[in-house]
């Protein structure tokens, strides 16, 4: 340490007494140090250019730590960088000698950093003769600095070395602190299989370690090839309101900014100027010129920033990119990138862990979800029921807003079958018949389609009725080499649907078009069971049944009921005299004329034989004879079978009037029936 002489100017002791309590009270970061020691120098030689250069040993450079007075502000200044050995203040770093130029216009040596100057000090900053920087002192006056100020300098770059060193010391510290902090906070998270708390705790963590103004965690989309951020923070008073909503909206391509370089590349990349890097392809839509292709979006202008960029990499399988920015040239340190990508690695392993994870889950649910259908669809007897659970698992399995079933009739045209979160009305209307449409698709292919956006299919088709609505999957429903029909679900996103999607409703397709053929031949069975197979109406067995039904509701309500039994006059002269087919015609013609002349809430049956019964809910005697009445006028008006006409005699009797039971009121019907038999036929007969 050099030691002042005595004889030291009186204002020369303060100066290092002051240099040595504010430096040291401002040892616990450099950035205070640098500016206070600017200061310091500006009290004492006067408010002239004064700076802190800094030694980089990776680069082998000094850059601009910290400068004060006149043109400090300036670009060139705030960015200034020198090989050692170049300038004054390069060749006193490069010799460890102070450099002491009287008049810099005739110094061959001299660079010029700021305003016009004529006297420059350049003092070098040794512990132990390691280097640190160069601090440099500017004066108007020519010949301004003198030999005590020479060893004035010595001594106070001395102090502010030892400050420098104690304040590096100090943010190691605190860095180690926080990269284990940080560490700990995204392996905590981490052993939740939290993704997006891994992810806020790591942005957060990369930002306070690095000392960054911006971080951003982007995660690669698969399905649009394109890295998208998943977590933002950043230092609000850098940036403008809008600057989360503009990163956001900005997916990247591999290639573009830096971020999809370092993804295209997998090289994780410290920056020292990002303007000036020429590594990245621009945005589109932002020119190379602008350093917001660099940066998406470096909306600070006039900044010289630096960045980190790492590519998250496992087993070579691309998972995203985290990026750092910070304001100046050469901001970020060795050590920085060091744990940068130390805390990319844990955070890609992460990623990797949660996203197995997730698709496990996923493909828990997935199954979860199938097996419930299955159980449902195994269950369910009634066509309807099946379509209903075909629909709501078809969305539930895919997060479709709606969906359609479209069934084939025995002339190969479709009909709406089912439809979930649709106008049904409406889409009826527009049956997908054509060759080209999806369904027709799906059941000459076999196989899924996925259609982007429905509503470029064209025009005069269902997508029409449901303009808010755009992607869309098709499914066939084939069972056996049978087709039944398609399954259609749609969403309002352009695109929604993926291969995933496509695979699990293939699955259940199949065993939705077993269940609906399970169903029909069980639908087809009860109604083989319930209907007359000559003249498709109801047989005696379910008349009974629905008889006892009606009577019994009549008396909890106190309604009527009314009974018609028709009896053809003509059956066996036809059988006689043209044959048994013959008589089936003539039964089949008159089955027709009866449903013709009821209600449709009136339950017509062939009892058996030439025998028919209409059962009218909630009708009296006078509607009732006039019902009877209007059949035999119908069946007797009807053309004769080979001179034979076609007359009936009917029955009627009503509840509770005639009879109190099922069976009673049969019988007070057929005792009518007879007694217009016994009377001349071709008549209508009511009970007592």
């Amino acid at each position: 340490m050099t030691t002042i002489d005595r004889r030291t100017n009186e204002r020369e002791v303060p100066l290092l007494m002051r240099a040595t309590e504010a430096l040291l009270l401002a040892a616990h970061d450099e950035e205070a140090v640098l500016a206070t020691a600017t200061n310091l120098l500006g009290e004492h030689f006067g408010y002239g250019t004064r700076s802190v250069l800094l030694y980089q040993k990776a680069g082998d450079e000094l850059v601009m730590g910290h400068a004060a007075g006149p043109g400090s502000d300036d670009p060139g200044v705030i960015g200034w960088r020198r090989k050692l050995g170049e300038g004054l203040s390069g060749i006193a770093a490069k010799t460890r000698s102070i450099v002491n130029v009287g008049d810099l216009w005739s110094d061959p040596r001299t660079v010029r950093i700021g305003p016009e100057q004529v006297s420059r000090l350049c003092v070098p900053m040794l512990v132990r003769d390691e280097l640190l920087g160069v601090v440099v002192i500017e004066s108007p006056t020519r010949n301004a600095f003198s030999a005590r100020d020479e060893e004035l300098m010595r001594a106070f770059s001395q102090v502010t070395a030892l400050a420098l060193i104690h304040a590096r010391a100090d943010q190691r510290r605190r860095n180690t602190i926080a990269e284990l902090q940080t560490i700990t906070d995204v392996a905590t998270a981490a052993a939740k299989l939290d993704l997006d708390a891994s992810l806020h705790a790591a942005a957060e963590g990369f930002q306070r370690a690095t000392t960054s103004d911006s971080t951003a965690i982007y995660l690669w989309d698969e399905p649009t090839s394109r890295l998208v951020v998943a977590k933002l923070t950043f230092d609000p008073q850098y940036y403008p309101d809008d600057y989360e909503e503009r990163v956001r909206a900005q997916p990247l391509a591999l290639g573009e900014g830096m971020v999809g370089w370092a993804a295209q590349h997998r090289e994780a990349a410290m920056i020292d100027d990002v303007a000036q890097d020429a590594r990245p392809q621009p945005v589109r839509g932002i020119p190379l010129s602008s350093k917001a292709a660099i940066v998406i979006p470096l909306v600070v202008e006039d900044r010289l920033l630096a960045a980190i960029v790492i590519p998250l990499v496992v087993e070579d399988r691309l998972l995203g990119v985290v990026r750092a920015v910070k304001m100046g040239v050469g901001a970020y340190s060795q050590d920085q990138f060091r744990f940068a990508q130390t805390l990319a690695s844990q955070l890609a392993l992460l990623l990797s862990a949660a996203q197995a994870s997730r698709a496990q889950s996923q493909r828990f649910l997935e199954l979860s979800a199938l097996h419930e259908i299955s159980r449902r669809l195994s269950e369910a007897s009634r066509l309807g029921e099946v379509l209903s659970y075909v629909l709501d698992g078809a969305i539930r399995l895919t997060g479709a807003e709606a969906g359609v079933v479209w069934r084939l009739d025995d002339d190969d045209k479709f009909f709406l079958a089912g439809s979930h979160n649709l106008p049904a009305e409406r889409i009826a209307q527009h049956p997908p018949n054509a060759a080209d449409s999806v369904s027709r698709r799906v059941l000459a292919s076999g196989r899924p389609l996925r259609v982007p956006d429905m509503q470029l299919l064209g025009k005069g088709r269902w997508p029409e009725v449901v303009p808010h609505l755009h992607g869309l999957l098709g499914i066939p429903l084939r069972s056996e080499g049978h087709a039944y029909g398609s399954l259609l679900v749609v969403h309002r996103a352009v695109d929604h649907f993926r291969p995933e999607h496509e695979r699990v409703l293939e699955v259940m397709a199949a065993q939705a078009a077993a269940a609906i053929a399970r169903a029909e031949a069980l639908e087809e069975a009860q109604h083989l069971a319930i209907t007359d197979a000559l003249t498709g109406l109801y047989n005696a067995r379910y008349f009974s049944g629905r008889l006892e039904a009606e009577i019994q509701r009549a008396q909890r309500y106190g309604h009527v009921v009314a009974l018609l039994i028709v009896d053809s006059d003509a059956l066996k002269r036809v059988n006689d005299q043209l044959g048994h087919a013959a008589g089936n015609d003539l039964l089949v013609a008159l089955a027709h004329t009866v449903r013709e002349h009821v209600r449709s809430s009136d339950l017509v049956a062939r009892f058996g034989g030439d025998e028919f019964v209409v059962l009218q809910p909630e009708t009296g005697l006078e509607a009732a004879l006039a019902t009877a009445e209007r059949i035999r006028q119908a069946a007797f008006a009807a053309a004769e079978v080979a001179g034979v006409e076609r007359s009936v005699s009917v029955g009627v009797a009503t509840y509770p009037s005639a009879a109190t039971t099922a069976d009673a009121l049969f019988g007070a019907a057929d005792a009518a029936l007879y007694e217009a038999k016994r009377a001349g036929k071709n008549r209508v007969v009511s009970a007592a």
